[in-house]
């Protein structure tokens, strides 16, 4: 096999329509790499990059004969925190600079395309389809294309012709990236080896609320994956079942199974369309289960009062950064100071002003300011609070456990305010708490704390697993722009009727699949 030069890029937004629009400065803030820097950081020890590049490079390299044995082509590789529609100004640029790098890249043997697939953009509803056709363009209709998706991707009939292969997530909490880059490594040696693809796609109109989709065992996407990877044999080379992103609000949203094979159409229509029937006949268990924020008040209060009682981990999946959440809403916080909660630690709450005021004032201080003063959302309602500055912090850590687990975090400038009986973790980089390093890099012991709120929907299980079982975590139901509660949005473009929102109208015909 002749040295191979394969073209790496990638561009990572999941959007919630919902939320402020995403710019350029959001995605130079989380993940911008360009040429030799996507070199660097696939190779880096405690990388910054998406780990799925890593994966790919470190396969590439084993089976190629080292880095000397491939030529990779690195473009761009950007992402942003989960936020609103990408602007329209930048994404074109994006989108410019893009194909200027393809082509300043030359003729290339394949293209690996690391993406997350769950964007929608202020002028267009398939952003990721703009980007897997543009480089269709530059390489031409013979170049393997492969992507690596978010399992929150919604898929449309474009990204499904300009790739050969796209490649889901199979765990929720995301822990697999690596592994899925390396999967997409070798099924590109498989295709320079003469194997041709197949791929059939079905969508349901099945949009499952966030807190439904994690994919251990006992939760129906978990046994939805696991009966995909029972299917893979000499013909089917992956199966692919994505749970979507419901607040991108785009009329692809809906669950949907991708079956490529080796070449063979059938095969690839028949098992995509067996798994489908076994989704939708088990669509009742995409149904979420939440504590009124009332009882999780007095319930963490009686957890801070009684040590005899096992800790609890809460989780507001409501104001998920991941979701494009703002990460700072105040009604969880509000109700446990006004219950006397004490032992509890809130991590983290995305508030600059308060860092800044925090930094002000010192280590040691105790300062009267208001929480989200410069907030402009709708859920971000101001807080007065009197707090005890205990600590700050740079913002930069390398993690320990789940999702960050030896990647380099970047939180921006932190202040941990201490705020009647609960510790206040704020930050100036909106992200989602994912592990108890969000705790422990800021002078916290999470071990020692009564009970723990997260601002996450599900990533956080990775990270605290240890810590906590599932029975101590407790999803409290309180608004935000990430709200499990599907019905309370105003939903434009999604195609209705779907389920849960629109119960049993929502109907699934396998002879139309």
């Amino acid at each position: 096999m002749s040295k191979k030069r394969i073209a790496i890029c990638g561009f990572n937004l999941e959007s919630n329509r919902f939320a402020p629009t995403c710019s350029r400065a959001d995605f130079e803030e989380n993940m911008y790499f360009r040429g030799k820097e996507i070199d660097l950081q696939a190779r880096a020890e405690y990388p910054s990059i998406h780990l799925g590049i890593c994966g790919f490079y470190d396969i590439m390299d084993e089976q190629l004969g080292g880095p000397t044995g491939w030529e990779p082509v690195p473009a761009l590789v950007i992402g942003s925190t989960p936020a609103g529609p990408v602007e329209e100004t930048f994404f074109k640029e994006f989108l410019g600079e893009l194909r200027s790098d393809l082509e300043a890249g030359g003729a290339v043997d394949g293209v690996y395309i690391c993406q997350h697939g769950g964007a929608c953009a202020t002028h267009t509803h398939d952003p990721d389809g703009d980007v897997f056709r543009l480089v269709r363009e530059v390489v031409g209709p013979d170049v393997p294309v492969i992507a690596t998706l978010d399992l929150h991707a919604n898929v449309s009939g474009e990204m499904m012709e300009a790739t050969d292969l796209m490649i889901g997530y199979r765990t929720n909490p995301h822990v697999d990236l690596y592994e899925r880059g390396c999967e997409a490594a070798k099924a590109m040696l498989e295709m320079f080896g003469g194997v041709k693809t197949a791929a059939y796609k079905v969508r349901l109109p099945l949009v499952a609320p966030s807190v439904t989709q994690l994919t251990a065992e006992g939760h129906p996407y978990g046994d939805l994956i696991r009966l995909g990877q029972t299917k893979l044999d000499e013909s089917v080379m992956n199966v692919t079942c994505l749970s979507g992103f419901a607040f991108c609000d785009t009329p692809k949203n809906g669950m949907t199974v991708i079956v490529t094979t080796r070449g063979n159409e059938t095969d690839a229509r028949e098992v995509a369309t067996d798994l489908a029937e076994a989704a939708w006949a088990d669509r009742h268990r995409y149904v979420p289960k939440m504590m009124p924020l009332d009882e999780a008040a007095a319930l963490a209060k009686a957890v801070g009062d009684d040590m005899s009682r096992e800790t609890v981990l809460f989780a507001d999946p409501a104001d998920n950064p991941g979701g494009g959440g703002r990460g700072n809403t105040t009604y969880i916080l509000k109700s446990f100071l006004e219950a006397g909660v004490t032992g509890c630690t809130l991590a983290v709450f995305y508030d600059p002003a308060a860092v800044k005021a925090a930094e002000k004032a010192g280590v040691g201080a105790t300062i009267d300011i208001t929480l989200n003063a410069e907030e402009e959302n709708a859920f971000s309602d101001k807080l007065d609070v009197s707090a005890e500055v205990l600590h700050l912090s740079d913002g930069i850590f390398v993690g320990n456990h789940g999702m960050v687990e030896g990647k380099t975090t970047d939180l921006g400038a932190t202040a941990v305010l201490k705020i009647g009986g609960i510790k206040l973790v704020c930050i100036t980089k909106r992200t989602q708490c994912l592990s108890p390093d969000y705790l422990s890099a800021f002078g916290i012991d999470p071990d020692g704390e009564r009970c723990i709120v997260v601002k996450s929907r599900g990533h956080f299980r990775a990270g605290f697993a240890h810590m906590f079982p599932p029975e101590r975590i407790v999803e409290v139901d309180v608004p935000g722009l990430t709200s499990p509660n599907l019905a309370n949005f105003d939903w434009k473009y999604v195609q209705r009727p779907f389920f849960p929102v629109d119960g049993e109208k929502a109907v699934w015909d396998r002879s139309k699949a």
